[in-house]
């Protein structure tokens, strides 16, 4: 049980150091020559990473509230990679400002450290049939698609900056 609560503490606190890497990474100067430069090719720019990230952590923070308020079996979730919301959500980067965008990034980021902190052990036990992946429980879930996706964004985002 302690592990579990270690657990809980160690991904809510990973999400709030990528909130502050970024934070601070994107406000630095010069930063803002490379938002939207394209890495390489079929890369996303900075901009688009924001916009994805916008988007998915709130999806998958919905999917994991799902599966929590599920009874009886358990229920199909996720998403393919080519669901034109998720895609929408890469294109809106390129048309937002940096200004808008990275304030609501670190706030989504914050706000999924918070909700993962107010999650009690059942539920994120709780489990659901992932379209791709098969069963997997909240605390999975939120490790892959949340904590995860989001420092290898993070990683992505770094590594356009420097080039």
């Amino acid at each position: 049980m302690t592990d579990d609560i270690d657990l809980t503490t160690a991904q809510a606190q990973r999400l709030e150091r990528v909130a502050a890497q970024l934070d601070s990474m994107l406000r630095q100067p010069g930063a803002t020559a490379r938002l939207s430069t394209h890495p390489g090719e079929d890369e996303w720019s900075v901009m688009q990473i924001l916009g994805h990230l916008a988007e998915s952590i709130p999806y998958w923070l919905d999917q994991c509230r799902n599966l929590i308020a599920a009874t009886g079996k358990p229920p199909t979730f996720g998403r393919k990679l080519d669901a034109p919301e998720r895609l929408v959500g890469v294109d809106r980067g390129l048309t937002e400002e940096i200004n808008e965008l990275l304030p609501r990034v670190v706030g989504e980021i914050l706000a999924a450290a918070q909700a993962i902190r107010r999650m009690s052990l059942a539920e994120r036990g709780k489990t659901g049939l992932h379209i791709r992946d098969g069963e997997l429980s909240v605390a999975q879930v939120i490790e892959r698609f949340i904590v995860t996706h989001v420092e290898g964004h993070l990683t992505q985002i770094q590594a356009a900056l420097q080039r």
